[in-house]
């Protein structure tokens, strides 16, 4: 297994990292329920609600096709997924349409055919060499005038950092998370490019939150959900300290 892509699909395929990362998210589940994270996945799903209708999309490391399907609720003309994983791909095309809901095997790191309006991706760019991934697919794939949105993990919280190296077998080989010079990067070359973080004091919260409540959504985490969101807007030097951020980059028509 020389390539990135081959180490990608062996971890999906062959070492079941996929299935670990959930056993560790399960542990700490109400970081993902509670309603900071429940504020942008919803805002997420706005962005994919009112850039998919009526246009051709292109979902990248689809997985199983879950995003993929939800996009093709909101009226698309056509929704293509790609992921490198045989497994996740043969668990997608069991819900295809051909013509109107597509999935392929394929690296997005290699030249992509056809030309679509709205790009997504969740979770996904932190697996590739995204630089050359984002200048391929903004100048090649991406129609004037249409858009890209991506959710990605911040790497620079020392909870990050202490997550990441007690849970290696949670992760990919080349996988990691967004830091400073990688937010520099995306601001110098796509100027219009939009960062939005989320998950700063939701975060402990949300690991604290799990072991003494039964429900997500309580007085703490709604509490640091207002923290979150004030200093989302207000301390933009505070971005790397976030959990994850989402991604907008759109293209002049």
């Amino acid at each position: 297994m020389n390539t990135r892509a081959d180490r990608e699909r062996k971890a999906y395929d062959e070492d079941n990292v996929y299935d670990v990362s959930h056993k560790w998210h399960s542990r700490f589940r109400h970081v993902f329920e509670c309603p900071n994270t429940l504020r942008h996945e919803h805002f997420f799903e706005e962005i994919l609600r009112t850039h998919a209708k009526g246009n051709r999309v292109l979902d990248i490391g689809c997985g199983k096709g879950d995003t993929s399907r939800i996009i093709y609720a909101f009226g698309p003309r056509f929704v293509r997924g790609i992921d490198v994983s045989k497994s996740f791909i043969a668990e997608a095309k069991k819900q295809e349409e051909i013509g109107h809901l597509e999935f392929s095997l394929q690296d997005v790191a290699s030249p992509m055919e056809g030309i679509y309006d709205f790009i997504v991706g969740r979770a996904i760019l932190h697996h590739l060499d995204y630089r050359l991934v984002l200048r391929n697919l903004y100048e090649k794939n991406l129609s004037p005038g249409g858009t890209m949105v991506f959710m990605e993990p911040l790497g620079s919280s020392v909870l990050i950092r202490a997550y990441q190296a007690i849970s290696k077998s949670a992760h990919t080989p080349d996988e990691r998370s967004f830091k400073r010079e990688d937010i520099r990067w995306l601001r110098k070359n796509f100027r219009d490019a939009m960062i939005v973080p989320f998950n700063w004091l939701s975060l402990p919260v949300g690991i604290v939150s799990t072991l003494v409540f039964s429900n997500a959504d309580n007085f703490a985490t709604r509490l640091a959900d207002s923290v979150d969101t004030f200093a989302a807007r207000h301390a933009p030097f505070m971005m790397l300290s976030f959990r994850q951020a989402i991604l907008i980059i759109r293209k002049a028509d």
